[in-house]
């Protein structure tokens, strides 16, 4: 679920999800003026930019975020589909690579990064990151699976493997849990796998 700073910034964040962004713009810049410190913040208003077209002002709310959470592999994703969406596909691998050794369970990054490689002309490390982020999809659709079917005590029982064993993952949200806050099953993000890996962008 999303967290907001206050009701201010939830009501920016359900503008921009409804496109309304005008209106969404002047909250967020109310709010960084405020909270100039708030990661979160740049990475919302980064968005917003990039379906207004704002290259510069995009750019650099996703600076700015990575400045304030480097550890983060979400942030240098978020930055890394602006610089891809803006026509830089080679800044914009070397940032998913970075999301990736942050946050080496993430799917999306990963088959995002295959994405860039596939596009750069590396088609064997593309098929490779394709083939690890199918595996790690399947793996967090069965996690879900069992979540849904099974009480809290009787996980808890099983004594099962974490599904992030990495110490650095295990202590920061992955870009999974980010598009978790937008998608409300988990087939809309299968769905949504399959969307990216043939190469959607925003319209």
């Amino acid at each position: 679920m999303q967290l907001f700073l206050n009701s201010e910034h939830q009501k920016a964040y359900q503008l921009l999800k409804n496109q309304s962004f005008q209106e969404a713009l002047v909250l967020f810049d109310n709010l960084v003026y405020l909270f100039p410190e708030e990661a979160n913040l740049y990475s919302d208003r980064g968005v917003l930019h990039i379906h207004l077209k704002n290259k510069l002002e995009a750019l650099s709310d996703f600076d700015k975020a990575v400045e304030l959470d480097k550890n983060y592999g979400y942030r240098y994703a978020a930055r890394a589909y602006a610089k891809d969406f803006f026509g830089d596909t080679e800044a914009a691998l070397l940032d998913y690579e970075v999301a990736v050794k942050l946050d080496p369970e993430d799917a999306i990054s990963i088959n995002n990064l295959g994405l860039l490689q596939e596009k750069l002309g590396y088609q064997k490390k593309a098929k490779e990151n394709f083939q690890r982020a199918d595996r790690l999809a399947k793996m967090n659709e069965a996690y879900a699976e069992l979540m849904e079917t099974e009480q809290p005590s009787e996980l808890l029982n099983k004594q099962a493997e974490p599904i992030y064993t990495n110490e650095e993952s295990s202590t920061k949200k992955s870009i999974s849990s980010e598009f978790a806050k937008i998608f409300s099953s988990r087939k809309q993000f299968l769905d949504f796998l399959k969307f990216v890996k043939k190469g959607g962008k925003i319209e």
